[in-house]
Parts: structure tokens; C-alpha cells; sequence
């Protein structure tokens, strides 16, 4: 399994998947999808996803200088 930054940065916080997903408003499963890497949020989600950890979009969604993809590469646990 990947440690994404989403993961990282919770777990800086010693926020629970369960916390930053209450905290940003949405569903605990949609949190999960996006710090698994599966899904990507919407500008606003991830807005929300920043704030709840105290961060910013870009440094929690990268984008890849390449192709202009979200990336949001992981390291292997």
C-alpha cells in the first residue's frame, strides 16, 4: 500500500481519516478514496481538505510539471 501526502500530513496532525473528513464536510469513504489515491476531489473538496489540515491545495495535490496531471505520488510504506 502507498503512503500518500494526504496520509502523511493527517497523521502530522494526529488527525483521525473519520476527523479530516468531518472537518472538510464530506463522507469518511470519500476521504479514504482520495487519501488511497483512487479518486481525485473537486477544487472545493480539496479546498476543504487543505483547510481541515492546515495546508495548502497545491502542497496536498501536486501537479506534475510534465503533463499537468495530478500526481499525488506516494512512497511505498
Amino acid at each position: 500500500m502507498k503512503t500518500t501526502i494526504l496520509k502523511i500530513k493527517r497523521r502530522e496532525k494526529g488527525l483521525t481519516q473519520s476527523e479530516i473528513a468531518e472537518k472538510a464536510k464530506i463522507s469518511i469513504l470519500a476521504y479514504q478514496r482520495y487519501e488511497y489515491g483512487e479518486r481525485v476531489p473537486n477544487a472545493y473538496t480539496a479546498q476543504l481538505i487543505a483547510q481541515a489540515l492546515q495546508t495548502t491545495v497545491e502542497e496536498l495535490f501536486p501537479l506534475s510539471q510534465e503533463n499537468g496531471s495530478d500526481t499525488n505520488l506516494a512512497n511505498k510504506e
